[in-house]
């Protein structure tokens, strides 16, 4: 069976004007015409029990209430719900502005909007916009200033050694993101690294290990308390396993044996020590350096239980000085340079096979009053062949190894390394023999010969190669870093 209310067909009438004023606005009003139908169909002499329907109509955001119950009209077949509604009134105004809207970009520049609306009743929003009205604001937006550009991956590098060098490990081989480099935040997608398995084919060796200690030796000594504690050893071997030799394994890491001091020992005997230096005898020299002497005993500790006397001896000496000058002897000092090599009466013996004689001296020095004079020759001569700047044939040497970047704390720091045209000495008799029966004299070279090379990178006698030094570091003051 059907209710009363599923069998009403009602509509709303058109909304009219409040007949009563609340404050100095007018109210409207609004019916519902609702048809009665009986159970079978047919209409129903009694009104139909509806129930009260709320009062709730918005109009431009204002909210109505219901403020009086349903007035009923009774008849057959009509009843008329009358509705009287208040309005809470205020001059129209605009509402907040709402929230900007999202970015219209998520990268470089782009829009976004807000609104507010004019809500009210009986007039106008500044501006003259009527209650219903929307307003908007636009503005520039930037999330980032650019939108990330994807990367690209280089060639896969070569692959790493095995991670071991026996049995089954891994290598591993990496690549770059930079082809191109990703910008503005942008990447490669994938992996920079990857790996796989590899095989040595090679077995791996066995290492060693310390079998269990064996039991603790007999003790060193026969007493306690001397300068040498007693002790007591145990070792242990390298076989669980044993290292294997093919392939070789490591040996054992650490001491095959160890040691403890032994216990319930009688007490050694006690050796000797010196006691204090007892005082200074008098300088016995009246002039320069003499020696002075000083004692001591046997007496820190007495020697006890049989022990030694004092090792060492019981006087010891001290070099005095008198203030009083002595006579010191001459002591000769180094030689000068070898003069120029020469012969008597020949005026020209450069570039030839023709023997020379050089000569050096050397000076007695610090000899004090009566001292004796220096022993030996102020002088001395040998044999020679002058070679200097004598035009001779020559190869380059090796390059030499690279010297110190400079300018150390400039800028733009270079090396260089070199190459030097050498000459080749003469095949000239090594030794003369200047007297019969004295025996055979050495002859050596003098003089810095011309040497000759074939052009190198178009030198004659010196070539240098220069790079730069990379990655300088800059001149910093230690001291100023720890301030």
């Amino acid at each position: 069976m059907r209710s009363p209310q599923a069998s009403a067909r009602a509509s709303w009438a058109e909304v009219s004007v409040c007949k009563t004023a609340v404050s100095t606005l007018p109210m409207p009003s609004r019916s519902l015409a609702a048809s009665s139908v009986s159970h079978a169909g047919t209409s129903s002499n009694s009104p139909q029990q509806l129930q009260q329907p709320k009062c709730l109509q918005t109009l431009l955001n204002v909210p109505w209430a219901a403020k009086s119950p349903l007035v009923e009209n009774h008849s057959y077949s009509l009843r008329v719900l009358s509705i009287s509604c208040t309005l809470e009134a205020w001059s129209p105004k605009w509402s907040p502005w709402s929230s900007w809207t999202p970015c219209s970009m998520t990268c470089t520049e782009g829009s976004q909007l807000r609104h507010r609306r004019c809500v009210g009743w009986g007039g106008q929003c500044p501006e003259k916009q009527q209650p219903g009205a929307l307003e908007w604001q636009l503005q520039a937006c930037e999330n980032q200033q650019c939108c990330p550009e994807m990367g690209g991956w280089s060639k896969w590098g070569p692959w790493t050694p095995c991670s071991v060098t026996c049995s089954k490990g891994t290598r591993t081989r990496h690549r770059k993101c930079d082809d191109p480099t990703p910008k503005c935040g942008g990447s490669c997608p994938g992996l920079a690294q990857e790996s796989e398995a590899c095989d040595t084919k090679q077995v791996c060796p066995t290492h060693g290990a310390w079998a269990a200690w064996g039991p603790w030796g007999p003790c060193s000594g026969t007493c306690h308390g001397g300068p040498n504690a007693p002790m007591e050893r145990r070792s242990r071997t390298c076989t669980a396993p044993e290292p294997s030799t093919k392939p070789p394994g490591k040996p054992c890491s650490g001491l095959a044996y160890e040691q403890r001091g032994c216990s319930g020992l009688p007490p050694c005997p006690v050796a000797g020590g010196w006691g204090p230096w007892g005082p200074v005898s008098p300088c016995p020299v009246t002039c320069g350096l003499g020696q002075t002497l000083e004692r001591r005993t046997c007496n820190n500790p007495v020697p006890k239980h049989g022990g030694p006397f004092c090792a060492g001896d019981a006087t010891r000496t001290h070099i005095c000085n008198t203030a009083m000058g002595c006579p010191v002897n001459g002591e000769w000092g180094p030689w000068q340079e070898w003069d120029t090599c020469t012969r008597p009466k020949m005026s020209q013996i450069k570039c030839q096979e023709i023997q020379g004689q050089q000569v050096r001296v050397r000076d007695c020095i610090g000899r004090k009053l009566t001292g004796l004079r220096c022993a030996g020759d102020q002088q001395d001569i040998r044999y020679c062949y002058n070679i200097h700047r004598c035009s001779l044939d020559g190869s380059w040497s090796e390059w030499s190894t690279w010297g110190l970047c400079t300018p150390a704390c400039g800028p733009s720091p270079t090396r260089s390394r070199q190459r030097l045209c050498k000459a080749h000495l003469p095949n000239y008799a090594p030794t003369i023999s200047i007297v019969e029966g004295q025996g055979e004299k050495n002859v050596t070279f003098w003089g810095t010969p011309l040497a000759k090379c074939e052009l190198l990178q178009g030198q004659k006698l010196v070539v240098e190669e220069k790079r730069p030094c990379l990655h300088a570091p800059a001149c910093e003051d230690p001291e100023d870093e720890e301030l």
